[in-house]
């Protein structure tokens, strides 16, 4: 635990959001790890990915929301969940949150980007069933598949819906740089190499390097 807190104390203040992985935290003291302690003062991100997300928790569905319920509770700006989850967990999930707290309702596919129209109906399932961020991550097998993500990323801006995209693969790396700058509502990057967590996943300095370069 000790060892977790300090890694939090040197990160948080270089990004804006802590995204922390409930199914790979061995201890879960979480009130004292997360919440107690002082001198991390940054928002908290909260997921416990099931292995179909590519995470660990093997828990019932009931338990996997029960400890994310118990984060916004304890004051998680915010918490991301899988689309697909049963809608009546989900909506016990959002009766937790604060007037100021966000639920994401996430969407991975590991194999291929859907079209844009399926894109579409996937975000628009989402926002009924309760979400405030559509989050749709998916595998890029070709770099033409970044367009899709960029049409839909004009799509929900046009709608009004807040998204996050994120290309996963070597060929979605230009997902990477571009959503962000093109109104994806989040990313995600490591501070150090050998901290990703999804393939293609670029460190914030390298994005920063590449964003100047761009001019922005």
């Amino acid at each position: 635990m000790a060892e977790l807190e300090a890694r939090f104390k040197e990160e948080a203040p270089y990004v804006d959001v802590v995204e922390v992985w409930l199914d790979s935290v061995e201890d879960l003291r979480l009130a004292e790890i997360f919440f107690e302690k002082e001198g991390i003062k940054t928002p908290f991100l909260f997921v416990n990915k099931t292995p179909e997300e590519g995470g660990d928790f093997m828990g019932t569905p009931e338990e996997h929301i029960e400890m994310l319920i118990e984060m916004f509770e304890r004051g998680a700006r915010y918490v991301d969940v899988a689309l697909e989850t049963d809608e009546k967990l989900i909506k016990q999930l959002a009766k937790a949150k604060g007037k100021d707290d966000k639920l994401i309702l996430s969407y991975h596919n590991f194999e291929e980007t859907p079209s844009l129209d399926e894109l579409k109906k996937l975000v628009k399932d989402g926002i009924k069933k309760g979400a405030d961020i559509v989050k749709l991550a998916t595998f890029v097998g070709d770099r033409i598949q970044n367009v899709t993500l960029f049409e839909v990323i004009r799509w929900a801006q046009e709608e009004g819906i807040n998204i996050i995209t994120v290309g996963m693969g070597e060929e979605g790396v230009m997902s990477r740089v571009m959503c962000p700058l093109l109104g994806s509502h989040m990313y995600y990057a490591p501070l150090k190499k050998g901290d990703e967590t999804a393939p293609g996943q670029l460190t914030k300095a390298e994005l920063e390097e590449i964003w100047s370069l761009m001019g922005y």
